[in-house]
């Protein structure tokens, strides 16, 4: 097998080491630090105790000598001593003192020396001998913080230790004397270290100051300055542990309160101790995942090598039964090839089941084609019906569904049979199987089989129109489209469906009549006896004069009655075409004895006539009319009235000017010009800057005052050639004008000529 064919076995002994390998790992680490934060806990632990029993031992000792120096110095006879001067002659007592104090001095207990001292009669007792005076600053010292007795830090440079100060007699308020008992720090020291060399043990009183150390540099200063002293104030607990560092070293610092004299015991320990013991955990830890690990990885391998068998051989079988590839993307590894393999064939099954379906639809496609065009033997039929399982009913219907109007919508014409296949599929949708026996497209028209039980005809009717107006509904709210539905009569055997589809298409004809969005039932609308044709004569004149006039509103009203009229007679869809199709061929004959056709939009007559013949409603025939031969014929009759070189305006002042002693009015001269009366009036104001009644007052003005100052016609004369009721009213209006009397001006003419 070539090696790039061999990279699922490596991929699944690394997956399947890992599998094995970090969990091992990540239960060694756990495992580690888990029983290092045992140990460490543990030694804390340990540590405490060890302090305890440091601590143990230290009070026992201060107790001991605590009690033995109390009985020493509440016996009757050291009390009456010091309260009394000595002299040689007591050399008895003074023996009797020594001896005592001796006997508190132990060295086993660790007490360095003892002294006894009368503060009434200046003499003390030290190191086994007597002597007279007193050492009142050492007095002062002694006395100044304790009441009964009390553990104090020696404050003497020569000495390091703790000093025990006890009054006599004990609690009085004037003391006759003291005894003064001295405790090495060394002694303590040991006590307290227990022979660790690597911890620093202390002792410190409630002000944080040191009472015990071993280093006895350090007896009496304050350890607030030290980073854990703030710790062990807020910790709250009168034993424990935490963490610290000094010096940036981590150490662990182990403390316990104690009610006796109230001091804290401290203990300082690096963690170096604690991982010291935690090193050798970590090595057995490490020795123990080692070989469990050699354990997995063995494992993992004879497991891959089992599991990769089956992938080989199938890998194998695939390339002795797989076709070579070229210019493929390179294979990765083992599974990628069998995937591609199966993904392969997958597909070419998915083609293949795709390719059977399509083939099965369109098989029956093509038979309820042929069985809606009629093609079909009824055996043939009734076999092919049972091949493909449709449904049996009682009584079938086919509904033909058309689009009546591309105008005006988003779609163009060349997008047709696109929405058509989009119109069946909501139809499909909409009337569900069995009812829907079959539906398809079939050229410009959606057809859809239906059946039902009912035998009532009425309730059939009443049961399709209301799947057509689903249908339409569906179809406007989706599409935005305005659709007609034909329904052909009821039928009770499938091989009357193609005259059915007849009937169907039949009854969509008489959207000529009833207008868009229409449902159509053929019997509804066939009329019961045959009509006789109807052709408006009067309504075509009218319509030619308002396109002659270019009275464009009286136009569209015409055309818009015309096809009212036409269709207000019940009658064959043949017979409305008829009427439009003489119609529009009077409309081009009036075109050619116009003596120019080259401007009209259809050069080719018989493609207007083929155009109108496709129009299914009365909107569409109206709109069409008007846009494709009323409006162009006003277009062209207005463009050749202006090539004619003679301007409206100017063609009515003419008239007036040859007219104006009748009784001319623009109706008059609209007639006469073939132009609508509004056209005129438009265009004149236009041009001539005044209305038709402001021109024609002023052109007979000045005629009257040519005929005043030229002639010797009298006013009465003028006036009824000017169209005036009476000379009055004539005299009337020329005096508004010119200020003065027809007369008079007649005479101021005369007057100037002469």
């Amino acid at each position: 097998m070539p090696s790039r064919y061999s990279s699922f076995l490596i991929k699944l002994l690394v997956t399947t080491s890992l599998i094995s390998a970090v969990p091992l790992l990540c239960l060694g680490v756990y495992a580690f630090f888990q029983s290092t934060s045992t140990v460490q806990a543990k030694v804390n632990e340990a540590n405490v105790f060890i302090l305890q029993q440091s601590q143990s031992r230290v009070e026992q000792i201060l107790k001991v000598i605590d009690q033995v120096s109390g009985r020493f110095a509440e016996t009757p006879f050291v009390v009456n001593s010091v309260g009394k001067r000595m002299e040689i002659e007591d050399f008895q007592d003074i023996e009797l003192l020594v001896k005592g104090l001796l006997g508190v001095q132990t060295y086993e207990l660790g007490v360095k020396t003892a002294e006894l001292h009368s503060l009434q009669n200046n003499w003390y007792i030290k190191d086994g001998g007597f002597y007279f005076g007193m050492d009142v600053t050492k007095a002062a010292n002694a006395l100044a913080n304790v009441y009964t007795s009390r553990w104090l830090p020696d404050q003497d440079a020569s000495f390091a230790g703790i000093k025990l100060v006890k009054t006599i007699p004990p609690m009085a308020a004037e003391p006759k004397g003291y005894l003064f008992v001295r405790m090495s720090n060394t002694e303590l020291a040991k006590l307290l270290t227990g022979g660790f060399s690597t911890r620093e043990t202390m002792v410190v009183d409630d002000k944080m100051k040191i009472i015990i150390h071993s280093d006895p540099a350090r007896i009496g200063q304050s350890v607030l300055a030290e980073p854990w002293a703030k710790d062990l104030q807020q910790t709250g607990k009168t034993q424990g542990y935490f963490n610290s560092t000094l010096s940036g070293k981590p150490y662990s610092v182990i403390y316990n309160q104690s009610r006796y004299n109230n001091w804290t015991y401290v203990s300082v320990i690096p963690l170096e101790e604690a991982k010291k013991e935690s090193a050798a955990i970590g090595w057995a830890t490490l020795t123990a995942c080692v070989v469990l690990l050699l354990f997995a990885a063995l494992l993992s391998y004879w497991a891959s090598k089992r599991m990769y068998f089956p992938v080989r051989n199938l890998m194998e079988f695939t390339m002795r039964h797989s076709k070579p590839q070229s210019g493929g993307s390179a294979v990765k590894d083992e599974l990628q090839w069998i995937g591609t393999q199966v993904a392969s064939l997958y597909q070419s099954k998915e083609q293949l089941e795709g390719q059977m379906k399509i083939q099965a639809a369109q098989l029956v496609d093509y038979f309820m084609l042929k069985l809606f065009q009629g093609e079909l033997y009824r055996s043939e039929m009734e076999e092919k019906a049972e091949r493909f399982q449709l449904p049996a009913w009682k009584r079938y219907a086919v509904l033909v569904l058309q689009i009546d109007t591309l105008d005006q919508t988003r779609y163009y014409s060349g997008e047709q049979d696109l929405l058509l296949f989009a119109i069946n599929n909501i139809a499909s949708e909409l009337v569900g199987t069995p009812q829907r026996i079959h539906a398809m497209p079939i050229g410009n028209y959606q057809v859809m089989l239906v059946g039902s039980d009912t035998d009532n005809r009425m309730e059939l009717l009443t049961e399709w129109s209301a799947l057509a107006m689903s249908v339409q509904s569906a179809v406007d709210e989706y599409l935005g489209l305005k659709v007609s539905i034909g329904i052909s009569r009821p039928y009770d055997h499938l091989f009357a469906t193609s005259g059915a589809f007849l009937e169907a298409k039949e009854a969509l004809q008489y959207r000529i009549r009833l207008g868009e969005k229409a449902i159509l039932h053929l019997d509804d609308l066939k009329p019961k006896q045959t009509s006789q044709h109807y052709y408006p004569h009067h309504l075509v004149s009218e319509l030619t004069q308002a396109i002659a006039f270019l009275d464009k509103e009286k136009a569209e009203e015409l055309l818009h009655q015309f096809i009212q009229d036409v269709l207000r007679v019940e009658s064959d869809p043949n017979v409305y075409r008829m009427s439009f199709a003489m119609l529009l061929t009077d409309l081009v004959r009036i075109l050619y004895d116009m003596g120019d056709t080259g401007e009209l939009f259809f050069p080719d007559q018989r493609n207007a006539y083929e155009h109108m013949f496709r129009l299914k409603t009365p909107q569409e025939i109206e709109v069409w009319f008007n846009a494709q031969m009323i409006h162009p014929m006003m277009e062209l009759t207005r463009k050749r009235h202006e090539s004619s070189g003679k301007s409206i305006s100017r063609s009515v002042m003419e008239l007036i000017h040859a007219h104006y002693d009748s009784d001319l009015t623009l109706e008059q001269c609209a007639l006469r010009l073939n132009y609508s009366t509004h056209y005129i009036r438009r265009m004149f104001r236009k041009e001539a800057g005044m209305n038709f009644s402001e021109y024609l007052s002023g052109y007979r003005h000045d005629m009257a005052k040519s005929w005043l100052s030229g002639t010797e016609m009298k006013i009465t004369e003028i006036a009824e050639r000017l169209q005036y009721t009476n000379a009055q009213n004539f005299i009337r209006q020329f005096r508004k004008l010119e200020g003065m009397t027809p007369g008079q001006y007649r005479e101021q003419r005369r007057e100037a000529i002469g």
